[in-house]
Parts: C-alpha cells; structure tokens; sequence
C-alpha cells in the first residue's frame, strides 16, 4: 500500500537549509554567478537566458549566423529542448547515433556531410563526461563548433576538462532536476567572447538581482520546490495533468529573453554547495552501481576510474526490453523512470525539421532499455533495498 500512496522525485536533491541565508547575504548574485561560473569553466564570456533551451537556440543561430550553414548534429537520444532549440533558431537537425551508453557512436559521426553542419552538440547524459576529443577534433576539422552539454553535468570532469569547458561553448540549465536548480534560467559559457556580441548575447537579466522583491521570490521558490519533492505531495502534483510533472515536451514556440532576477538569486545562493550535493549523489550512485553489478543483471552507466560524475539521476541499462518495462511498472513511485519518451528520430513534429530521414537503431535500443533511478539525499537504505531487490528478481 505505502507504494501507491508515495511517489520519490526522480533527480534533483533538497534545497540545502543554508541557501536560503545565502540568498539574503549575497551583495551581488548576478556578479557572484558570472564569476564562479566563468572560473569553474574557464569561461572567457557567460551570457544568462531565461531557459536552457533559449541559451541553446541562441548559440545556434550565431554558429549558424557565422558559419552559413544550416544544419546542427543532435544526439539521437537527448532531452527534446535540444532539437526544440534548433529549429526555433530556424535550422535543420541531423541526427547522429549513439551507443549502448547514450553517447555518441563514433563511426556514425565519421559518416556524416559535417560541412553542413553549424553545431554539434555532445551530451553527458546523467551527469556522465561523453569523450569529446576524437569528436572535437572531427567537427573542427570540418569548421563546426561544438556544444559541450552541461545541463545534466555541472561539475563533472574528465582527464580533458570539466564538462561544459571542453567544446567552443559550454551549455548550462538551472531548470527543475538540474545540478543547480534554480527552477528556471540557462546560460552559455564561452571559451571566447563571440565577435561581435549580438543582441541575444548581450541581454541583461530582466529583474534587479540586488532588489529584496527577488531575494523574496527565491526564498519562496526554494520553500516550495522542498515541499514540491515531499513524496505524499508530489504523487498528488503528479496525478494533475494540467502540471505536466515529468513530461518531456518537444516545443519549439518556447519563450525567449533574458533570466530572470530571482533565478539568478537563487542560482548564486546554490552555487556554494554544488560541490557537497554533487559529491553527495556521486557516493549514492557508486553504492548502487556496485550492487546492480554483484546482484543484478542490470548495469549501471557511470563514470570511469579516472573521471569524477554528479548524477543528478543515474543511467542504468536493463538486460531485457521487457525487463525494463516491469521495473517502470513496478518502481515508478521510488523515482524510477524512463527518461525521454523515445528517440529523437521518433518524435512526429520533427520529422518535417530531420535533415534525411535517419533510422538511428541504437539509440532505439538504448531507449528500450533504460531506466534512470534517484541519487538524492531523499533515498533511505530501505528504498535502496526496495530497488534492488525489484531488479534482481526482474534479471
């Protein structure tokens, strides 16, 4: 009974208690933002957006601007804004291939025309750092500039860089679930500042960061995004349609313009933790991986040795289509779910937008078999036992 009457967030963690005192002590959050970011990223030049999808949608129309090309490539199993933001930018999306790990397969990149191409995106899926030499150095070959997607991977770092550093520009979003989630707003980290500096780049933020009208609506923001992930209260958010909680909708008629003030509050407040909730899910994730691994036939996709990843939720491939299915049925109110609702190849308002008309057969599998399961601070050892035990006996 105590299943139907719960339902676990499936990302994100709590709003730490000492953010809401940061929020009021910051004298400068928009300053404070800029800097860190810039300095975690090696940043040379960050503009702030309303939304992830409208940083991206900017990002690609100056490549597309600078380039003349009209194309972007766009994994074939990524969140839906990507495609979205591409096409409200006025271009054509080329699919490329991805792995059994969600990442891009690198002899379907090879494959592709990429002197059509303005942009590629990579995408560090689950807060996992996606290999990006081999395929940097083929896109700039070619003269495309590349994404290093960080909207899952805010703090994640490999042996070439911390996520979002390593392409021409890094993409950031403080959306709900997010490392940083300041429950709106989105920004570009750029390696250098773009020449010249467009419209869309140079905007302000809309509200007064400084104002105590922004500093209240954080505060509230972050009380009520605590109260959002109680379980009783979100199986009952959940259960409203109107909400849309954890659908993923393809819209390119998205809203455009700066971030707003109280983002931007909260975001800096936020910032000064990221590291301790990022590390905090990094030991959550290792925990379980390691027992889907000695007592599932489930496998975990995390990060190598030799890499640090934050999971905001963690990857995990089934042995069977219809072994996922179950554990989607049976671990929905723990937080387990599906991730994307299909490939992007699948998604029927595209399809007019596809550049060819690609079958991308990995991602279809990938999609068939993955479950994402929660890493945040909510989990309790008897939920850990409650997921493994539901997967083991699935296997």
């Amino acid at each position: 009974m105590r299943t139907r009457l719960v339902r676990f967030p499936p990302a994100g963690s709590p709003i730490p208690r000492a953010t809401i005192g940061a929020v009021w002590r910051e004298p400068d959050p928009e300053g404070a933002l800029r800097s860190g970011l810039m300095e975690r990223l090696s940043s040379r030049w960050l503009s702030l957006h309303c939304s992830g999808r409208e940083a991206l949608r900017v990002a690609f129309r100056y490549f597309a601007d600078r380039t003349g090309r009209g194309e972007i490539v766009v994994p074939a199993y990524t969140c839906y804004s990507i495609p979205a933001a591409a096409v409200a930018a006025g271009l054509r999306v080329r699919l490329v291939d991805v792995d059994l790990a969600g990442q891009i397969d690198p002899e379907a990149l090879r494959k592709l025309p990429l002197e059509r191409a303005a942009a590629l995106v990579v995408g560090n899926l689950f807060g996992v750092p996606e290999p990006t030499a081999s395929a940097i150095e083929l896109a700039h070959r070619a003269g495309v500039h590349v994404v290093d997607d960080a909207a899952q991977s805010l703090g994640a770092r490999s042996c070439e860089g911390p996520v979002g550093a390593r392409g021409d520009v890094g993409l950031l979003s403080f959306g709900r679930g997010k490392p940083l989630s300041a429950l709106a707003g989105g920004a570009l980290a750029w390696r250098n500042p773009p020449e010249p500096v467009d419209d869309g780049l140079a905007l302000e933020v809309s509200d007064d960061p400084k104002a105590t009208a922004q500093r209240v609506g954080a505060m509230f923001r972050a009380v009520a995004y605590d109260l959002a992930r109680l379980p009783g209260i979100l199986r009952l958010l959940v259960a409203i349609p109107a909400l849309h909680i954890g659908a993923t909708v393809y819209d390119p008629g998205f809203r455009r313009g700066p971030m707003g003030g109280a983002s931007v509050v909260l975001a800096a407040a936020l910032l000064q933790k990221l590291d301790v909730m990022n590390r905090s899910r990094e030991r959550v994730a290792r925990a379980i991986a390691g027992r889907l691994v000695a007592e599932t036939g489930f496998r975990a996709l995390v990060a190598r040795d030799d890499e640090f990843a934050i999971y905001p939720r963690m990857g995990v491939l089934a042995p069977r289509a219809d072994a996922r299915d179950a554990a989607l049925r049976g671990l929905g109110w723990l937080g387990v779910t599906g991730m994307y609702p299909g490939p992007v190849d699948r998604i029927p308002a595209l399809a007019a937008h596809l550049a060819d008309a690609p079958v991308c057969l990995g991602a279809r599998e990938f999609c068939a078999r993955l479950i994402t399961v929660p890493t945040h601070a909510g989990l309790r050892a008897s939920h850990v036992e409650a997921l493994i035990s539901e997967l083991r006996r699935l296997s």
